[in-house]
């Protein structure tokens, strides 16, 4: 009797087992309704094994606010059979939350399908899932993604199996994927999990190496290569959402999926995809493409599914035939997508293609992902008309298509031929156009002034435009066509500015120019004289007068470490030089700089000019590469190589391809380069031909700068910073920090120093910070709240090597604090409190400005009478001010009589070492009433 009873229970736990363990997968998903609240609908999908007679839907809904239902099985949306043994179940669920904040939304409910493999006695194991939602309004209004691709999928043993979850956000944010362990409740890992690979063993499908399970962070590709055995096999990953505000990416939250991969042994053998290259397409545009599946197995039929973004926007992509039918194979579906200005985004769609066969005994598939990018459109009808005082007037269609946030109006000198490719967005890398504006997209006009200088003489300028679209969905639209407009060369056009000879105290500059094309020569008859200015960093400053000439040769100069900018000033011959007879200045002209770094058996060269003319000029595109060592002279510069720079940019790496023959790392090299450019004006002669200085340098080069040192301040003294304060109203915080140091030039270091870096500590437990390089042994740190700070300083030579760095040199505040020693409290609003010295911004002149209270954080204030007893104390914060105000009453309130008093004071300051921030200060002070 006894063995039967047993015998009964065990059938009855047996049955209850298989009838209650039911559910494989699924996700929560959220759509914020509205943007003005915080109301949000819940998509909970879940996947069942039909094999039990348990409906999906007994367990608890959390909304993580505190807040929680149950669910009814009854109340679902959605129900429908995906596959065999597999039904999706869907509730939607709404939920409105009262406070900004991030809440874990999650579901639980008894129990898994039973037979998992790798977790324990899966049939007794809780399924759960959870989404992280943030609502913050600096995030704005946000959707979680959705998957598109149910989580249930099909592998062979031995057979690479691919699975992608099909994964969009309707907002346009990029998702990142990562692998978790799934769950049975929150925190709480499912019991002895095991990655499928482990548990199921085997090897790759080459039979080469162990099986590997990986998944794709950016795409979400899950590849098992190879399942080991049959069976079932759940994993969990996390589609995290991410959006790009303010310039950083933001976390906006996250989206658990727990899958199943169904593994079973076959003969068969999975399709294979034939997709399109990716691709790029003009929003309005319709695309449409042929997906080709074909099958191994001559017996099996095969279908095409097609799953992304596009099939689910409006209007929606279509595949046709239909995806539920099975087709002979090979078989074609026609993918067409109408698109519009909505689907404008930076990121591609993701357009997710799935075959299928009907092999028998395990249907086998493949995946296969095509990129489709919308682009939006470029702006229309481009137009560019001379203005007065030297100016452009950039004009266009108005541009109406999709959340467009700016048109960006780009600007070169010169006309640049350029039709842009399938997926060439925005601007041409190396086309030589500067971004000059950005203009909001109801504006369709844009004056180009310089920046209120006026264009340069004689130049054709030339303008494309690009729209830019705001984020999250973001884009950047097709280049417009390019506008071109000539400004009159009424002042005189700077021609060339060309290194002759490079040396540290003899080098010498040619500068060359064209006299005024356009003058009015009735109001300025030639002949004319100009005064020549330059600066190698600094202010302009004259050097020359020229007379009835177009050249003038600078001598004296360092061009082995300095770059030269030169500036015209036209006058009558006859006049004097001087600011009543100036008649125009022409534009600024840089000297070309030449730069290296030293690798391995080669010399990576780059160069730079700030000029008016353009370097990029596709009639004359090549710049010229000059070096040593290349014949029986070895001093002789020979023209080795030329660059395309509309193609390569400004920089040449020398291997010693020209001749075949390597760098040697223990030889020094030296170049110089002929930059090639020109106007865009028929009237000025083409091309404009300039020299840069001669720079050596060794390959491999391992040699660092020494590090700077006298590293001081300009003010470097309390006495020399209260003089500078002593001018300054009490409230002033306009601070600068002037430093200046020596360069070590020793034989046991790289002399050739290209600039300097220096960093910056606001308090002795921060962390150094780069603030700035300069080529000049100075530096000047503004924008500053206060002197007090510490830094330091290395060098970067030519090859980019630092130099250790230089000694760590602080400065400190000044701090300064005076007291009075008498004041009246008889209510007549005249010295009616003691305070420090201090001037208020409604009483200019009350005080000499050098007796006001500098860098004060907190004082602490305390009188006594003339017996030591203390009658009156005071402290800084919350509402009390740092000036005391004290109108002569003691603790009680009540007016304490006309004598002396003694006072002790502790003053805290804003000083970077703590030794310095507090000092005492004891005084006497009388009450007259």
């Amino acid at each position: 009797m006894k063995k039967l009873t047993l015998f009964i229970i065990l059938i009855v736990c047996t049955l209850g087992e298989s009838l209650a363990t039911h559910i494989r997968a699924g996700e929560i998903t959220a759509k914020r309704i509205g943007c003005s609240g915080r109301e949000y609908e819940f998509t909970l999908t879940a996947y069942r094994d039909t094999g039990s007679d348990i409906l999906f839907g007994n367990g608890e809904f959390k909304f993580g606010d505190g807040e929680s239902i149950m669910l009814n099985p009854d109340g679902f949306s959605r129900k429908e059979i995906i596959d065999d043994e597999i039904e999706l179940v869907e509730f939607k669920i709404k939920h409105n939350y009262n406070s900004d904040g991030n809440y874990v939304v999650s579901y639980v409910e008894d129990f898994r399908n039973v037979g998992i493999i790798n977790m324990s006695n899966s049939g007794s194991v809780s399924f759960y899932v959870e989404t992280l939602i943030r609502i913050d309004p600096f995030f704005g209004c946000n959707d979680t993604p959705i998957f598109l691709i149910p989580p249930v999928d099909k592998g062979a043993v031995g057979v690479l199996f691919y699975h992608n979850p099909g994964a969009f956000d309707i907002n346009g944010d990029s998702i990142a994927f990562k692998m978790v362990t799934p769950q049975s409740r929150e925190g709480v890992n499912v019991p002895n999990f095991r990655s499928p690979e482990v548990a199921a063993g085997g090897q790759n499908s080459q039979q080469t190496n162990p099986a590997t399970l990986t998944l794709d962070e950016v795409l979400g590709d899950l590849i098992w290569d190879a399942p080991g055995m049959k069976g079932e096999f759940n994993i969990a990953f996390i589609a995290e959402e991410w959006r790009k505000i303010a310039g950083e990416w933001r976390f906006l939250g996250s989206v658990t999926r727990d899958m199943q991969i169904i593994v079973d042994e076959t003969e068969n053998d999975p399709p294979e995809l034939e997709i399109p290259l990716d691709t790029c397409i003009e929003a309005g545009t319709l695309l449409e493409a042929e997906i080709i599946a074909t099958d191994p197995n001559p017996e099996s039929l095969v279908k095409i599914e097609g799953f992304g973004g596009p099939f689910v926007l409006s209007p929606p992509a279509v595949l046709t035939p239909e995806s539920d039918d099975f087709f002979e194979s090979p078989t074609v579906s026609n993918f067409s997508w109408q698109t519009d200005c909505s689907h404008i985004r930076e990121d591609p769609y993701l357009v997710r293609f799935k075959a299928t066969d009907n092999g028998s005994g395990l249907r086998l598939t493949a995946f296969e992902t095509w990129s489709v990018t919308v682009v939006p459109p470029s702006p229309k009808n481009v137009v560019a008309e001379s203005k007065p005082q030297r100016s452009i007037e950039v004009s266009w269609d108005e541009y109406n298509c999709g959340d467009a946030e700016v048109i960006q109006v780009y600007r070169r000198v010169d006309s640049f031929e350029f039709e842009p490719e399938n997926c060439e967005i925005g601007i041409p890398e190396n086309g030589g156009y500067e971004l000059i504006g950005a203009i909001p997209v109801g504006q369709n006009t844009f004056l180009d002034d310089n920046a209120g200088q006026g264009l340069d003489f004689g130049a054709t300028y030339c303008y494309r435009l690009v729209a830019i679209f705001e984020l999250p969905k973001g884009g950047v639209s097709y280049a417009s066509e390019e506008v071109c407009q000539k400004v009159a060369a009424t002042g005189p056009v700077v021609t060339n500015v060309t290194v002759d000879e490079t040396s540290s105290e003899n080098g010498e500059i040619t500068v060359s120019w064209l006299p005024p094309l356009d003058i009015d020569t009735e109001i300025y008859p030639a002949p004319y004289k100009y005064q020549i200015l330059r600066s190698n960093g600094g202010e302009l400053e004259p050097v020359a007068v020229v007379e009835d000439d177009t050249t003038f040769t600078d001598t004296g100069l360092n061009t082995i470490s300095e770059s030269y900018n030169y500036q015209l000033e036209l006058y009558l011959l006859n006049d004097e030089v001087n600011e009543e007879n100036l008649i125009e200045i022409s534009a600024n002209a840089s000297s070309v700089r030449l730069s290296s770094v030293g690798l391995f058996e080669s010399i990576e060269l780059s160069w730079e000019a700030s000029v008016p003319w353009s370097n990029t000029n596709q009639d004359f595109p090549y710049h010229y590469i000059y070096r040593n060592k290349v014949n029986s002279n070895p001093d002789e510069m020979i023209l080795i190589d030329s660059v395309d720079v509309t193609q390569n940019g400004f920089q040449y790496l020398d291997s010693g391809q020209f001749n075949n023959q390597n760098l040697s790392n223990d030889e020094e090299y030296c170049y110089y380069v002929t930059t090639s450019g020109g106007y865009g004006n028929e009237d000025i002669f083409e091309p404009l031909l300039n020299d840069s200085q001669i720079l050596c340098a060794r390959p491999d080069d391992q040699i660092d700068p020494c590090p700077p040192f006298d590293v001081g301040f300009q003010l470097d003294s309390p006495d020399k910073c209260l003089e500078f304060l002593a001018d300054k109203d009490c409230e002033f915080n306009q601070f600068q920090n002037e430093l200046f140091w020596e360069a070590d030039l020793a034989d046991s270091c790289d002399s050739q120093i290209s600039y300097y870096e220096i960093f910056f500590q606001n308090d002795l437990e921060s962390e150094f910070e780069l603030i700035g390089t300069t080529r000049d042994d100075f530096f000047i740190h503004d924008d500053l709240t206060e002197f007090a700070g510490c830094y330091k300083i290395r060098a970067v030579d030519q090859s980019e090597n630092r130099s250790d760095f230089s000694e760590t040199f602080c400065k400190e505040n000044c701090p300064n604090l005076e007291f009075p020693n008498v004041f009246t409290p008889n209510g007549d609003t005249k010295n009616d409190f003691f305070t420090p010295f201090y001037q208020r911004p409604n009483e200019p002149g009350s005080i000499a400005l050098e007796r006001c209270p500098r860098f004060l954080e907190k004082i602490e204030f305390k009188v006594f009478n003339r017996y030591g007893k203390q009658v009156y104390a005071y402290e800084s914060g919350g509402e009390n001010s740092l000036y005391i105000n004290w109108d002569g009453t003691n603790f009680s309130g009540d007016p304490l009589p006309s004598a002396t008093y003694f006072y002790e004071v502790i003053a805290t300051f804003d000083m970077l070492r703590p030794d310095n921030k507090q000092r005492k200060y004891k005084g006497y002070v009388q009450i007259i009433r």
